[in-house]
């Protein structure tokens, strides 16, 4: 028996690696290239185009980091990376919002919460300094409405409503 068109009940996203392991690789290059041929020439300057080249590639990271789930949609609830769980108790509604900038398609996933996003919560992981400040899927639109960006996922949009709306159309 087939599962094909049937929506899944479990989902797992990760960053799409090919949107961002090229600016990742180009900065660690750019930095070493600086640092080599720099230094001797303008140390100053090269130290610091080589910290901020540094910078960039350890704010792209996780589009490089081996087993980093970006969202995972379970029967307990949407996980977010660096977020922690929203219950489908806490969600009121998903939407699939879309904007085009010429031909490419920029797709976020919309969830509207009941309760303040604070209270809404579960299990918030506990990150690092730099983990904080590097590049995330998600922000935060209002108070109860949380946005993903799913152009920088790995997952088909469509495919990723289809498993969200399946725990949102059941009975609570």
């Amino acid at each position: 028996m087939s599962d094909a068109g049937k929506p899944r009940d479990y989902l797992t996203a990760s960053y799409s690696k090919d949107k961002g392991e090229s600016v990742v690789y180009s900065a660690v290059l750019a930095a070493g290239a600086l640092v080599i041929f720099g230094m001797p020439r303008a140390p100053f300057v090269s130290l610091i185009l080589a910290l901020a080249a540094v910078a960039v590639a350890i704010y792209h990271w996780p589009y490089v980091a081996r087993e980093r789930r970006a969202v995972a949609i379970t029967p307990a609830g949407i996980m977010i990376d660096r977020l922690g769980l929203l219950p489908w108790n806490a969600v009121s509604d998903v939407s699939l919002f879309e904007r085009y900038v010429r031909l490419i398609r920029n797709a976020e996933l919309r969830i509207a919460l009941r309760r303040p996003l604070d209270s809404a919560i579960e299990q918030r992981p506990q990150t690092s300094l730099i983990r904080r400040y590097m590049y995330r899927c998600w922000k935060i639109l209002s108070p109860q409405e949380v946005s993903i960006k799913l152009s920088t996922l790995d997952a088909q949009p469509e495919d990723v409503i289809a498993a969200a709306r399946t725990h949102i159309q059941r009975p609570i």
